[in-house]
């Protein structure tokens, strides 16, 4: 069997949309997982029963792992608060996600450890979505003890789909604040002291790519480099929709390229052994991972990237496929949840696409026979965004209602911009670090490429039919 990872992890995902179409029982689908693996144990491995039983369990692990994703411990805080309650709680537990202040409103994750109702205290588990109407000065890892009203998410028409993110987040309720008298705030710090020192690094690093540029830039640098979004107009958001070129307001694996291609030929300059550069590079990445905020596309790269990085220690040929498959699993395992969500489905699908259609599109074009560099070029960038348009043009249809007829244009054009601005950006911030004085020199042409970015888009999705709404 080629590739026998990527057959496996198929199945595995098969298992999960099963699960999720149908309610089975957990303990008929832990029968069935051992009766097959019991079976296959005792089967020869050369055997094509063998194969079928393997891949027939590997779809009931699938299965299992969302069933016992949905099973709560008995001690978890959802199991405390009553559906529609207007009780009041006391909970204790520390800030388990940077502080974020959006739309008025100041909103953070509180991981709870103690709850108190009518007198009664109980030691708890689980994250609380908290939603503040003031500001405060609260990081990650402040102990807090909160007051107020617990309630799980709207249900019903367009809060489903934010209650089911909620959810596959692994958080059911929602605490809002409305006065400062609600909050009672501890000496003491909890939480990762890590996590807390590269948020720390991000807040930071923030701060320098504001201290360079005006607000607009300064916000979708900060989106481009560091993952931060919350400074984005709505209106700068929504025409990167139109236009089908919002993902590069998301760090993905040109990001996490970047930054290892930068910290390699660092070291080679350095004149760091082959090995020792390997590693190193592979734990800042794991450090950029966690300084942009860990989502599906920074794992799904950096976990990619990883795998490269191990089959070159090793001095094995990677492969594509084991190692989107290898990212997939990661995140997978822990929470198969992430299956259903739209930014998991987007960030691997395009991937995949332009993996399986590029090539063949490629040789179909017949580049190899063009001698026009620029030419060549120019068209190389087309089949890789009609390959990613292909591929997630479904997806983006059915949960937006939006088809964007101007995407391959569009990204022709931005694409090669939002690859100058992020070395731009990560040169201003490097600079910026290193040698205050040197960044004012990167500061006015990153600001003039977003300006010349955002205009450029601006015109595309006025052209006749760039996009239709249904």
């Amino acid at each position: 069997m080629k590739r026998p990872l990527v057959i496996l992890t198929v199945f595995y995902c098969l298992g999960i949309i099963l699960a999720g179409w149908i309610r089975i029982n957990f303990w008929i689908i832990t029968a069935m997982a051992s009766a097959v693996f019991t079976a296959a144990t005792l089967w020869g491995r050369k055997n094509g029963v063998f194969l079928a039983l393997v891949l027939f369990l590997a779809l009931l692990i699938g299965c299992l792992n969302l069933r016992n994703s949905w099973v709560l411990s008995k001690c978890h805080i959802r199991k405390f608060v009553a559906y529609q309650d207007n009780s009041l709680y006391w909970m204790d537990g520390f800030i388990a996600s940077q502080p974020e202040f959006k739309n008025n409103h100041l909103w953070f994750i509180l991981r709870a450890r103690q709850i108190q109702a009518e007198k009664l205290r109980y030691k708890c588990c689980g994250e609380v979505l908290v939603k503040m109407d003031f500001e405060q000065e609260l990081n990650y890892g402040d102990n807090l003890t909160l007051m107020g009203n617990l309630g799980r998410p709207p249900g019903f028409g367009p809060s489903q789909g934010y209650r089911d993110f909620l959810a596959r987040q692994g958080i059911y309720l929602i605490m809002p604040i409305q006065d400062y008298r609600q909050i009672i705030r501890q000496d003491k710090f909890s939480g990762v002291g890590l996590i807390r020192g590269c948020l720390w690094l991000c807040s930071y690093l923030e701060q320098v790519i504001s201290r360079y540029l005006p607000a607009l830039p300064a916000s979708i640098l900060s989106a481009m480099v560091l993952g931060q979004k919350r400074g984005i107009p709505w209106l700068v958001n929504n025409s990167m929709v139109k236009s089908g070129t919002v993902h590069i307001l998301v760090v993905s694996g040109f990001n996490v390229g970047i930054v290892a291609f930068m910290v390699n030929l660092l070291l080679k300059i350095l004149r760091f052994p082959r090995k020792a550069r390997i590693i190193l590079i592979a734990i800042c990445l794991l450090i950029y991972c966690a300084i942009t905020g860990a989502t599906n596309p920074v794992i799904r790269a950096t976990v990619m990237g990883l795998v490269f990085l191990a089959a070159h220690l090793l001095k094995r040929e990677p492969d594509i496929y084991n190692s989107l498959v290898s990212a997939a699993l990661f995140i997978l395992v822990p929470n198969p949840r992430q299956l259903f969500d739209i930014g998991f489905q987007l960030s691997f699908i395009s991937v995949l696409a332009i993996v399986y259609f590029y090539p063949k599109l490629k040789a179909l074009a017949r580049l190899e026979a063009c001698r026009i560099k620029i030419l060549k070029f120019i068209i190389e960038g087309c089949l890789v965004s009609f390959s990613a348009w292909m591929g997630t043009l479904v997806i983006i249809a059915l949960n937006f209602r939006i088809i964007s007829l101007v995407t391959v244009l569009a990204n022709i054009l931005i694409v090669p911009l939002a690859t100058l601005i992020t070395l731009c950006g990560f040169t201003l911030v490097l600079s910026g670090l290193i040698y205050p004085g040197l960044a004012n020199l990167f500061s006015f042409p990153t600001a003039a490429l977003i300006t010349l970015l955002l205009n450029i888009n601006a015109v595309l999705i006025k052209l006749p039919l760039a996009y239709i709404y249904f």
